[in-house]
């Protein structure tokens, strides 16, 4: 009987030894991609109009985060990358007033616009969130889009740059 609990304690050792991903899982594995065009389409059909998404998704970016909330009128779309470098950027789109829309996702400081920047002739409003996260915001058709996370500005920037 010893022998035998000794073998399975061998056995179960060297298999979470050898066997990648068993003890330690990669970032990919600890954050899937997921598909966020149902909840693009989603928005859309609550809204009446349409979702922004990256065309296309910046090289060596995947989307790992999705969801749809709220009531038709405060509506809010978040979609999630992760980006080269660990770090994260996110997409929010909500049909609430501006400004409420920019302080739920962001904070009270974050509704204060501290700078503009024109990315591919189109102007976005500059905002450090709560978290002291550099932020882009522009509004579309009543729709407020936000570019926030702790990726770097270049990266965020090329985010808002690849919205259609």
């Amino acid at each position: 009987m010893v022998r035998s609990l000794g073998l399975i304690i061998v056995i179960v050792a060297v298999t979470l030894i050898f066997v990648p991903g068993l003890l330690h899982p990669s970032k990919s594995q600890q954050f899937p991609a997921v598909n966020y065009s149902d909840d693009a389409a989603g928005f859309r059909q609550v809204t009446g109009e349409a979702a922004l998404t990256p065309q296309p998704v910046p090289s060596g970016w995947k989307a790992n985060a999705e969801d749809l909330t709220g009531p038709a009128a405060a509506e809010h779309l978040h979609i999630g990358f992760a980006v080269p470098g660990a770090q994260y950027a996110g997409l929010e789109e909500g049909v609430a007033p501006p400004t409420t829309f920019a302080r739920s996702v962001l904070g009270a400081s974050g509704a204060i616009p501290v700078d503009h920047v024109t990315l591919g002739g189109v102007q976005w409003q500059v905002s450090n969130s709560s978290r002291g996260e550099y932020s882009l915001r522009r509004t579309v058709h009543g729709v407020t889009v936000i570019v926030t996370g702790s990726a770097t500005v270049r990266q965020l920037q090329t985010l808002a740059s690849s919205l259609r």
